[in-house]
Formats: structure tokens, sequence, C-alpha cells
């Protein structure tokens, strides 16, 4: 079976890779699960016990969703109106969201652990190790995050207007400043022939200058 050739979104997708504390244990859930959910909270920073990642479906509306478990890994289809709760969440701090261009590794890359932070840094091939933790992993990603546009982010602001205005008036600033130092220069060598004289007949100690009468 040959298979089509694809573009550089299909074999680089990019990824939204979202940060967050995990949703809270239902009644009678057991032991074990609850001592995991004690050891994240304990262990791991606020906002930053869990991770997961989505990325737009590039042959349908919607997305799609990459979300490891403590049991399982949902791979699943979600509407569009996901992310308008998803850009909420993160409006309201309640999550942070980082976009991501996935990599292929030249070699291959042993992850020993079957974590959230080793099940996404797999699927996007960033490095980890078994004791990345997923704050360390958002500051890793941070540092190539790429342009989100609106979809997680508001637009920036034109302030082309502004920076014209602010530019113009340290031009002015510059050209002032630069008038009051020719003055001062042009004052300082006015009073170069000034000289300390006694006055005679008094002794006393006066100014007098030589460009007129002092």
């Amino acid at each position: 079976m040959v298979f089509p050739s694809t573009s550089d979104a299909y074999t680089a997708p990019q990824w939204f890779v979202v940060f967050c504390d995990p949703e809270p244990l239902p009644t009678g859930s057991p032991y074990r699960n609850r001592i995991l959910l004690w050891m994240l909270q304990a262990l791991l920073k606020p906002g930053f016990r869990h991770c997961y990642a989505l990325r737009p479906l590039h042959m349908a509306d919607g997305w799609l969703l990459f979300n490891p478990h403590s049991a399982c890994t949902d791979v699943l289809e979600l509407p569009g109106k996901y992310v308008d709760r998803l850009c909420a969440d993160a409006a309201a701090g309640r999550c942070c969201v980082v976009a991501a261009i996935t990599r292929r590794p030249i070699a291959w890359v042993p992850r020993f652990t079957a974590t959230c932070v080793s099940a996404v840094s797999h699927l996007l091939g960033v490095p980890s190790h078994p004791w990345t933790t997923p704050y360390a992993l958002y500051r890793h990603l941070k540092q190539e995050d790429s342009a989100m546009g609106s979809v997680f982010s508001t637009p920036k602001v034109d302030t082309s207007a502004a920076d014209k205005q602010t530019a113009l008036a340290a031009e002015e600033a510059a050209e002032t400043k630069a008038k009051n130092a020719a003055k001062l220069r042009a004052v300082k060598a006015g009073q170069s022939g000034r000289s300390l004289l006694s006055y005679s007949g008094t002794g006393e100690a006066g100014v007098k200058t030589t460009l007129g009468a002092g």
C-alpha cells in the first residue's frame, strides 16, 4: 500500500499543550486514586499537576484531543465549542496554554515512565526525564513558544500611532536638550575670561571680568 504524500502541517503539526490541575475525584474513588491525587497535590506546583494536548482537525471542523491519564490515554475528536470553554478557563487563570510544533528526533528517545509529561513530551518529540514535572515541561516549551494568534490569546493592539507620537516626543526632547547644551557652552565660553582679583585699597576678594566692567 502506498500512502499519499503529506504536507508539513500533517507531519509536524502545531499542538496546544494545556497545563492544569486534575479534575476532583468522584465519590467512592479507589484508594489508589486518592493516594495519587494526594501525591500530586503535595509534590507538584498548583496549576501544573497535569498536562494534555490538542490541535485543530485538518480534515474537518473541530479539535483532536490527546489526554494521557494515569490509567489510559484518551484520543478524542471534540467540537469547536470545546475551545470556547478552554479560552474561558485560560482567561480566568485556571489553566495555561502553550503552542508547540512537533519535531522528529534523529536518535531514539527512551522515556522509561508512563506519565502525562512523558506522553506529551513523546507526542511533541521534546526531551524529558522520569522526574520532569509539568511545570518544567511548561518552562521548556515556553522558551520555544510560537505565536498562537487570537485562538488562545487576544490579538495584539495596534500601537503604531502611539509609537509614532512617542518617537516624535523623544526627538523633540533630544533637540531641546541639544539647544540647551549649546546655550550652556556659549555661557561658559563668555565666562572663560573672568579672573579673581583683589579690590585695590580694600584687600577684599572680588570678581572682575576682562570682557567688561565687573
